[in-house]
């Protein structure tokens, strides 16, 4: 058995002593370049039969800094939490990673978040990576403020800079809701109702944007009926179905609420879409104890990380064009919880 070497891997340089050879020679045998420069097939054969021996492998970060380029992109959940069994987030990573290897990446998907904002941004910059990819970021988070900064190249996956520095890609909110008012009122619903989770800045975008739809064609959604649907699920949507002129459908900012929604359902015995429907978003079936198919908005995620890693590539190769700032079709999926409303 060979000694392991002190430094815990074996050095070009040892491989060049094993050959017979200089270092340089070894260099260009093992990167390639050997062809045109006089190197003869005898020695190219014992270098590598030497560093096979060995069990070489080249020092990627010290190449990668002579190069400039180390081929890896980083993505960041600006979440910064990541729950098991998270449908999307599974879906989303693993669609960034299968993008990231068509445009020649591999992908260091971030899961410490326990660092403090300047602590993620020191190694989220600390040239592991070629660019970042963020996802969902708040507006006022101090890590936007360090890659301001920074020459990283950044670009924001379902989020916008209103500062305008940043590229990014996203579903089409606003033309999401747009749908989801539509269906709502062509089934003849008045009384709607908005279920949300505390934390999430799209929860409250998407139901300040159907209140603004709705206000257009007439109709109140106070803000009574925008509830946080965490925690104490049944008594809320019963205190919600109590009311003198009770909702007939609930929006639902996320499919995992949805399904939450439809399980309450079931055990308050509320027939569904009879007595009530439910819309979500997102286009994803989470697992519940019910037969239904909730009725979505279906966001192609796919696509999403497949342009988000497109814009990326363009800015890492050195893009200098107009502010990229993509916004993704969604569709309509009426599934099987979206009825007329019940007549009074």
């Amino acid at each position: 058995m060979r000694p392991k070497p002190a430094s815990g891997r074996i050095t070009l340089k040892e491989v060049a002593a094993r050959a017979g050879v200089s270092a340089s020679t070894a260099s260009l045998v093992l990167t390639g370049k050997a062809e045109g420069r006089g190197i003869p097939a005898e020695t190219n054969e014992r270098v590598r039969r030497a560093a096979q021996d060995l069990n070489y492998a080249p020092n990627l970060l010290l190449r990668s800094l002579r190069r400039g380029r180390t081929h890896v992109v980083s993505f960041y959940n600006g979440f910064r939490h990541r729950f098991a069994k998270d449908l999307y987030m599974d879906r989303l990573s693993a669609a960034v990673e299968y993008a990231g290897g068509e445009y020649g990446y591999d992908v260091l998907v971030h899961c410490n978040f326990n660092r403090k904002p300047h602590e993620a941004y020191q190694f989220l910059n600390g040239g592991l990576s070629d660019g970042l990819l963020i996802f969902a970021p708040q507006l006022d988070d101090p890590l936007l403020g360090f890659l301001r900064r920074s020459e990283l190249s950044v670009v924001l996956l379902n989020g916008r800079d209103p500062l305008g520095q940043f590229p990014s890609v996203a579903d089409d909110s606003e033309e999401g809701m747009h749908l989801v008012a539509d269906a709502l009122l062509k089934n003849g619903h008045r009384e709607i109702a908005v279920f949300v989770t505390d934390g999430y800045p799209d929860a409250l975008k998407r139901s300040d944007l159907l209140r603004r739809l709705l206000a257009e064609r007439g109709i109140d959604l106070p803000e009574r009926r925008v509830v946080g649907f965490t925690e104490n699920r049944a008594e809320k949507l019963k205190a919600l179905l109590d009311e003198p002129n009770p909702p007939t459908a609930i929006f639902c900012w996320h499919d995992r609420v949805a399904y939450w929604a439809l399980e309450t359902c079931e055990e308050l015995n509320v027939s569904v879409p009879e007595k009530l429907s439910i819309v979500g978003y997102d286009g994803i079936h989470w697992p519940a104890v019910t037969s239904h198919i909730a009725a979505s908005i279906v966001v192609d995620l796919e696509r999403l990380a497949a342009q988000g890693m497109r814009v990326l590539d363009l800015y890492i190769q050195g893009y200098e064009g107009p502010l990229i700032q993509e916004n993704l079709p969604v569709a309509f999926s009426p599934g099987t919880t979206l009825g007329p409303a019940p007549s009074s």
